[in-house]
């Protein structure tokens, strides 16, 4: 037997179908058929029941089942500690970023990090919150940009805090004139960030019953801007967001003053490499540099 077998026992129980196990693998069913009967032969035992429903196991299959799966975490976790072994070996940083992270920050961080360590390589992976969370805890990332508390219980240092501000189109001013409400978003069409993007204003638009169930859906920050800009809604994206994204809008702190934390993570029981500790170093460094100090919830914005 081996571990490929364990692999393609475990598509099928979660699959329920050897056919579309065959498919997530790559297989022909044919061939995944044949896995499985040689391990059941080795074995000496049935592990599925065939029916019309689909593959269902045995009381046999049952039983071997958490330990089929403890031998592949097993296997993953070896796999998972060579990654980072190597990567330790090789002078190699990974590095996870959200997109206005990546646009705002990135370039000085990586300059800043040549110049400390021009022997170290640096890998970038730009993705949304979860992915990135979840390249930490997989090990295929050391450190990374989150939004906090972050989702999945990772150990963070805050960085920043980036407020959310409401984009209008330029003939629309607020009452108050140097900030907008609640009240008046609610009487908009609102343009919501598309999953993925490193935005938390979903969960401030729900927190107001603000109505993001007939809200546009837009994955990028330039198309977002563009859609305020022509007057279809209004939308509301961190101010990180904005910097790099400036059409011809209006932009306001909101009434109740929100915001997001952004700090950066890294796995609680890893042992950081002293080039990841120092690149961990180099971040903090750069943003309290750059940001001294919170700003004023409603300060003008900054041209």
């Amino acid at each position: 037997m081996s571990l490929w077998d364990y692999r393609i026992f475990l598509s099928i129980v979660k699959e329920g179908n050897l056919r579309k196990a065959a498919e997530q693998l790559h297989l022909t069913p044919a061939a995944a058929s044949h896995s499985l009967s040689k391990l059941e032969k080795e074995f000496g035992l049935p592990l599925f029941v065939r029916g019309r429903a689909g593959m269902e196991l045995t009381q046999y299959g049952k039983v071997l089942l958490p330990h089929i799966r403890s031998t592949i975490s097993a296997d993953d976790g070896l796999h998972l500690e060579l990654q980072r072994i190597k990567g330790r070996m090789n002078g190699l940083i990974r590095i996870g970023v959200i997109n206005s992270t990546c646009c705002a920050w990135l370039p000085t961080i990586l300059q800043k990090i040549r110049e400390k360590m021009p022997d170290v390589r640096v890998n970038i992976y730009q993705g949304g919150y979860d992915e990135l969370e979840d390249g930490l805890l997989e090990g295929t990332l050391d450190l990374a940009f989150v939004s906090m508390p972050t989702r999945k219980n990772l150990t963070a240092i805050p960085l920043m805090r980036d407020r959310l501000l409401c984009i209008t189109p330029r003939d629309f001013v607020p009452v108050n004139g140097s900030y907008i409400t609640v009240e008046e978003i609610k009487r908009f069409e609102l343009i919501m960030p598309g999953p993925g993007s490193d935005f938390d204003a979903i969960s401030f638009m729900r927190e107001h019953d603000l109505d993001i169930k007939t809200a546009h859906s837009v994955q990028e920050d330039s198309s977002i801007v563009a859609l305020v800009e022509s007057g279809l809604g209004v939308s509301i994206m961190p101010e990180l967001v904005l910097q790099k994204n400036r059409g011809e809008i209006n932009i306001y702190p909101i009434e109740s003053a929100p915001y997001r934390t952004i700090g950066v993570a890294t796995l609680p029981e890893s042992r950081l490499s002293s080039s990841v500790e120092e690149t961990l170093n180099v971040i903090i460094d750069y943003v309290r540099s750059r940001y001294p100090t919170d700003k004023p919830y409603f300060r003008d914005f900054e041209q």
